[in-house]
């Protein structure tokens, strides 16, 4: 018996910020921003639309590409940094919206940031393996709405972000060698590099807070530098090792979309070339956990996925946190 992903989906918003459109606001230009990130423009949601919604519109997607209806789903995972409100699970709203909330399946977030969403693959894969009979199709599910908690008046960091969601849907196959094999890894001595300071329960909201805008996001830009260009490829090595493979043996590679640049100085640790891979940073910007799931939607869609091809997901970023993950697609 094997697990594979039988359907996937994606949603942006409809609004479009250029680098054009943030030069007005901030001391920044296209030139400046396209050099040093490869973004060209990004989608930033409304202001009533969260996270919820955008997972529920990627899911409807994947579910119609599976071709299954949504009473058969009997799990569902999403991987959050922004969700609507701090409780529920924002995985439990999707269930209401999708309209299987009846069936009563399990529906929770994994919080692990920009790779939250191979940790979520590798929560419902691992539920799937366990307890085959309960949970025969998982719906898994990247969603974030940076745009909500950014100083859009730092230029450090409202430059990479934009909004959206995507979903796959695991499904179980008589096919052994459709499994997926994952690696994860996280140092917490570097949870502060990439952080939103205050908000939560240790420094709530607060006049003050507001007023030094500590509820908005903060980046060290140089620190996540040095951990992402060092630490994925290595994971990815380890992994590939473990089954007897290199770097070469892929035929695409689908990274976390945070800068371009970082892309391709990893692709040039690994020895790969660009064509190994696919982006959407340029036209989306860094949505998080949503990036992956969106761009293995854009794969699929220009025919760089076939059946029988050796695929790796990658996710790096917030905890720090890490996670790769090895398919037979």
């Amino acid at each position: 018996m094997g697990i594979q992903i039988t359907g996937v989906g994606a949603y942006v918003p409809t609004r479009t910020v250029t680098n054009h459109d943030l030069a007005r606001e901030v001391d920044t230009s296209h030139e400046w921003i396209a050099t040093r990130t490869g973004i060209l423009e990004r989608r930033i949601s409304e202001p009533g639309e969260a996270p919820s919604d955008m997972a529920c519109e990627a899911a409807e997607r994947c579910l119609s590409h599976a071709g299954i209806d949504k009473a058969a789903i009997d799990l569902i995972v999403v991987a959050c940094a922004t969700p609507d409100q701090s409780q529920p699970a924002v995985a439990c709203m999707v269930q209401e919206k999708l309209g299987v909330a009846e069936n009563k399946c399990p529906a929770f977030d994994v919080n692990s940031v920009c790779a939250g969403f191979v940790f979520a693959l590798n929560v419902a894969h691992s539920m799937m393996l366990t307890a085959p009979m309960q949970f025969r199709n998982a719906l898994v599910i990247g969603a974030d709405a940076f745009s909500k908690i950014l100083n859009w008046d730092d230029r450090r960091t409202c430059i990479f972000f934009g909004d959206g969601a995507g979903a796959v849907l695991l499904s179980h196959t008589d096919k052994k060698e459709r499994g997926i094999h994952f690696r994860l890894g996280s140092d917490g001595r570097g949870s502060h590099y990439i952080q939103v300071p205050a908000g939560g329960t240790r420094t709530p909201v607060s006049v003050k807070v507001l007023e030094n805008r500590l509820n908005t996001f903060v980046m060290d830009g140089p620190k996540v530098w040095d951990f992402a260009v060092n630490t994925v490829p290595q994971s990815i090595r380890c992994l590939l090792a473990e089954h007897g493979l290199t770097p070469d043996d892929l035929d695409l590679l689908v990274l976390h979309q945070s800068n371009l640049r970082m892309i391709e100085a990893i692709m040039t640790s690994l020895g790969l070339s660009m064509e190994r891979t696919v982006t959407t940073i340029e036209k989306y910007g860094n949505t998080a956990a949503a990036s992956i799931p969106l761009t293995l939607q854009a794969a699929v869609e220009t025919g760089r996925l076939q059946p029988g091809s050796r695929v790796m997901l990658s996710g790096f970023g917030g905890g720090l946190s890490w996670g790769s993950a090895l398919i037979n697609w």
